[in-house]
């Protein structure tokens, strides 16, 4: 008995076919006759055949029914477990119905009759062959497609990791959330990586602009985790992205220094013109510990503002700065350094407020807090600091900037002086916000408008839309998700099918003409799109004979 197997190069689009079967001429047949589908090579028996079919991969498996050392059945039952997308045929005789039966139960595709007639082989084989095709370029379409929508801002997912770090959901809950969300989160340990990204000149106070070079650095940051199961990115804010690592025991550690690695590699690529910090917790064995280990990762990422010039922040280089700050001076400064509070209410959240109060106040000292009058001084500097930070971006504070907030000798303690600053931060952070999403209603108008205008230039995308209105694309992509309630990507699509829907019901343009017409070079593509969007093809909706989702 011949086992014949074959393999064909995915660049010609022809499909890989093992043949094991005992009938021999069907081998000529289909190399005379089904010219996409070549044989790489045989084995005497199925125990040998196995880890070349295993290695190989094929699209299609003939087989006869009964063989030696390893029957059909059995084979079949191990191929459909381990490549349930290889078509099988199955050959049989008569006298083999019984087990027939059993291999059609286990979902083969054909089956053939002994003696094998070369036409009757050539139909299935040319009929499969195009199934095979069809579903092939369907799943390359769904590829495609994800690819197409996927930006890492996407609202529900950023909503999620959101709820995993906040405590919202449990430890079955986050599971079940992530597998209706196709994500794999399950494992032994994990870890959370927070990393950073803006141009280095960035305030907070209006939308990031554009520039190639942070745009190209986004691009290739986010592009290190496709493929990589271990690492699962998340956005957290504007400019803050968040790493979910996953591993076991013994390589989670490890899994997480390559993947600072990576980032850091490609933030030193960059060079200077873009800001970028990076900082991690200590491994968790399970979900539910999650919170604690985000905590630990943003209270030392929170030290940027402290440490600008230390981009990868770790417990240990935190402590190593205190005691070489303190080592420089002699003793603990009487001064905070407004360049310190500048920077933090540039880019600084109210979450993060309490871990920069309190590195600002431990560089202080407890001798100096406890003094009254130095509490005192040490108020109005932040005051000041505030004050020449919001003038500097041009916000209107006479009306909201209250006398209550002014210095008084009611501070007098350390705690009066936590109290007082935590106020005045939080209020400036606030009218920074106000002013910032002042200017993004008007430019998240404009990168509307422009998509309404160019939804049909089949080259638009995020990163041309965010150049037209001078935007980081991360900037437009997280604004966008949490304004519009989209991604923008989903967004075009809308557009794109809305107009289609339109066309279909008010002209007799060709399905490809209307294609073509709303951004689609591929109408098969198009179609498809049609049908995930819409819940029916573009034909049953034209006739109004389609279910809409």
């Amino acid at each position: 008995m011949g086992w014949r197997i074959l393999r064909a190069a995915k660049a010609a689009q022809r499909m890989r076919l093992i043949c094991l079967t005992s009938c021999t001429p069907v081998m000529g047949f289909v190399d005379n006759a089904v010219f996409r589908m070549q044989y790489t090579g045989d084995a005497s028996d199925g125990e040998l055949a196995l880890p070349m079919i295993r290695e190989i991969q094929p699209d299609l498996l003939i087989t006869d029914i009964k063989m030696p050392f390893m029957d059909g059945l059995t084979l079949i039952k191990l191929v459909r477990s381990e490549l349930p997308r290889t078509k099988i045929v199955i050959i049989s005789g008569y006298d083999d119905f019984t087990y027939a039966q059993q291999a059609i139960r286990m979902g083969v595709d054909q089956y053939l009759l002994k003696p094998i007639i070369k036409d009757k082989l050539v139909e299935i084989l040319v009929e499969l062959y195009g199934k095979m095709n069809e579903e092939r370029q369907q799943q390359e379409y769904i590829e495609y497609f994800r690819r197409e929508a996927q930006e890492y801002e996407n609202f529900s997912r950023r909503s999620f990791f959101e709820k995993i770090v906040t405590g919202v959901l449990n430890e079955s809950e986050i599971i079940e959330t992530a597998r209706s969300m196709d994500m794999d989160i399950e494992a032994p340990f994990y870890n959370i990586v927070l990393f950073s990204l803006s141009s280095a000149e960035y305030d907070g106070s209006a939308p990031e602009i554009y520039t190639e070079n942070l745009a190209s650095l986004q691009d290739d940051v986010t592009k290190l985790f496709i493929g990589r199961p271990e690492l699962i990115l998340f956005r957290w804010n504007i400019t803050i992205y968040a790493v979910l690592v996953r591993g076991s025991e013994d390589d989670i550690v490890t899994n997480t220094i390559e993947c600072i690695k990576n980032i850091r590699d490609r933030c030193l690529a960059a060079g200077n013109d873009v800001g970028w910090y990076i900082a991690r917790g200590t491994p968790v064995p399970r979900l539910s510990a999650l919170p604690s280990c985000f905590a630990e990762a943003s209270r030392i990422l929170s030290y940027r503002y402290l440490c600008p010039d230390e981009h990868i922040l770790t417990e240990a280089s935190i402590q190593d700065l205190r005691e070489n700050s303190r080592f420089r001076a002699g003793t603990c400064s009487n001064e905070i350094d407004t360049e310190h509070v500048r920077k933090f209410l540039s880019g600084g959240t109210e979450n993060e407020i309490e871990d920069f109060l309190e590195q600002v106040l431990e560089n202080t000292g407890e001798r100096v807090v406890s003094t009254a009058l130095l509490c005192r001084y040490l108020a109005m500097t932040i005051y000041f600091a505030a004050l020449k930070y919001l003038e500097m971006i041009g916000c209107s504070i006479d009306s909201l900037w209250s006398i209550d907030l002014w210095p008084s000798d009611s501070i007098a303690t350390a705690g009066d002086l936590r109290n007082y600053a935590r106020e005045v931060i939080r209020r400036a952070i606030d009218l920074r916000d106000r002013e910032s999403t002042r200017r993004q209603h008007v430019l998240l108008k404009q990168a509307i408008d422009y998509i309404d205008k160019n939804f049909s230039d089949p080259s638009i995308s995020l990163d041309k839309v965010a150049k037209n209105v001078n935007i980081s694309p991360s900037y437009l992509s997280a604004v966008f998700s949490q304004e519009v309630g989209q991604t923008l990507t989903e967004y075009i699509t809308s557009r794109r099918i809305n107009e289609a829907k339109n066309m279909l019901r008010n002209t007799d343009m060709r399905l490809s003409e209307i294609a073509f017409a709303v951004g689609y070079k591929d109408p098969h593509y198009f179609s498809f799109v049609f049908r995930k969007v819409s819940g029916c093809t573009p034909s049953d909706y034209r006739r109004g004979t389609g279910s809409e989702h």
